[in-house]
């Protein structure tokens, strides 16, 4: 994984009862610390609502368990009552003096975003968001919208500069997501051809066969759109579509995402939109209007990619489980099209797909698979959120989202709703277990 992080550090963990807790980043600060990648001077504040629960039953199940409870303090708070942070500010100060002293602050709010509100004004207001190397880590979603990203933003600001913020979005921090840069950036022969001149369309595709299963609730107020467009798969568009930084230079790759993120629009009349059956007795609302599908297409008016459609699709309830990024070349003389194709997940690798004479008497032409998997080059792929603490701790900004970077994926996902309107109460029926290109036909007739 790298350098390990000599900084002392408290890692506070907001809500260490919870599901993102206990699946994701208690069992990532396990493998962490089998790797020796942690700080020597290491300690985690775990902040509950409960009254203190056992520490046994938060730590089940988790690689190297007997590490992370010796490194493991819980504290019971209120996360919206004023004077709790006045204890938990003299809670951290004596944590600071029996590490000694020079340490930084990480706080990863791993709570509902409805509670993010209060906390980051509680943090700031008892002085805790000022302690020296400060950082505030936070989940998404950023907002719903535009308006209530941007108000999201201001009043971090009123707390906390940009520079301590760490905006997770996970995808960003998959070993097989950060290699488009370094696929791009390390294989010439593909860089060369990466322009309009070269590729015909690209498609970014992140399907699932299951359906919401136990998140009704969530889903009813995010849908598909907010869920999986305005997030994962615009940052996937940002990494394939931005212009790479020069020297290698990482710490400036959000600004080169932000970059081509303002140059893209929403193709007039490409959003298609559609429903599982069965949604709406899953979330025991029959007037439901959430979307479990959405496709749509981008353009974007930078001289290297005019004219080029960018077509985003996500779903659930689908005939595969893929997340992959596939550019199609343009022929050159012949009826025949190259592929590329990035799997992000499952199998993950790389497959180029080309054409060539099938052995015989007759000139046949046929297309076959050059590939490359992960699994079969390397023992294992590091959980993202191994790598967006890691990062967090070295003060590496980018595998995390910028606020700009914020403001203009909302500002796509506004234009694709606006764009969908009165459509988006008449939505497509598709069955468990449909094709993407099915559902689109379908919504195209208007059935």
């Amino acid at each position: 994984m790298g350098s390990n992080v000599e900084t002392a550090t408290v890692l506070v963990i907001v809500g260490i009862t919870g599901d993102l807790s206990k699946r994701k980043l208690l069992p990532a600060i396990g493998e962490m610390a089998a790797a020796g990648v942690l700080p020597k001077k290491f300690r985690i504040l775990g902040i509950t609502r409960q009254h203190v629960p056992c520490i046994q039953d938060i730590l089940e199940g988790i690689k190297n368990a007997a590490y992370v409870e010796s490194h493991l303090e819980l504290f019971s708070m209120s996360p919206t009552d004023a004077p709790d942070y006045l204890r938990l500010k003299a809670l951290v100060a004596d944590i600071d003096n029996c590490l000694g002293g020079d340490v930084q602050h990480l706080w990863y709010l791993a709570v509902p975003p409805t509670t993010t509100w209060p906390i980051i004004e509680h943090l700031g207001s008892s002085g805790l968001a000022q302690l020296p190397q400060t950082k505030l880590l936070l989940e998404k979603p950023f907002g719903v919208d535009s308006a209530t990203a941007q108000e999201l933003i201001a009043h971090i600001q009123q707390w906390f500069t940009e520079d301590q913020v760490y905006r997770i979005d996970h995808y960003l921090a998959k070993e097989t997501v950060q290699n488009i840069v370094v696929f791009r950036r390390d294989n010439p022969i593909f860089e060369r051809v990466w322009n309009h001149e070269a590729i015909e369309r690209i498609d970014i595709v992140a399907s699932e066969t299951i359906g919401i299963e136990n998140r009704a609730v969530f889903y009813e107020q995010t849908g598909a759109l907010r869920d999986l467009i305005q997030s994962h798969l615009l940052q996937l568009a940002a990494l394939t579509l931005m212009t790479l930084p020069e020297n290698g230079a990482w710490e400036s790759i959000p600004n080169a995402r932000e970059a081509i993120l303002s140059t893209l629009q929403v193709k007039p009349g490409s959003v298609h939109s559609a429903q599982y059956e069965g949604y709406k007795s899953e979330t025991k609302n029959p007037d439901s209007a959430v979307e479990t599908f959405v496709s749509l297409t981008v353009s974007s008016n930078d001289p290297r990619w005019q004219g080029i459609p960018i077509t985003l699709t996500t779903g659930k309830a689908l005939s595969e489980k893929k997340t992959e990024i596939v550019v199609t070349y343009r022929p050159t003389g012949v009826p025949q099209k190259n592929h590329l194709t990035l799997r992000l997940q499952p199998n993950e690798g790389i497959e180029v797909c080309f054409f060539a004479k099938r052995p015989g008497y007759d000139r046949t032409v046929e297309q076959v698979p050059l590939s490359f998997t992960y699994a079969d080059h390397f023992d294992v792929l590091p959980d993202a959120y191994e790598r967006v603490l890691l990062e967090a701790l070295r003060g590496d900004h980018s595998l995390f989202a910028s606020s700009d970077e914020v403001r203009e994926s909302w500002r796509i996902t506004d234009a694709a709703r606006k764009d969908w309107g009165q459509r988006a109460a008449q939505l497509t029926i598709y069955p468990f277990g449909t094709k993407p290109e099915e559902i689109l036909q379908k919504d195209s007739l208007g059935q």
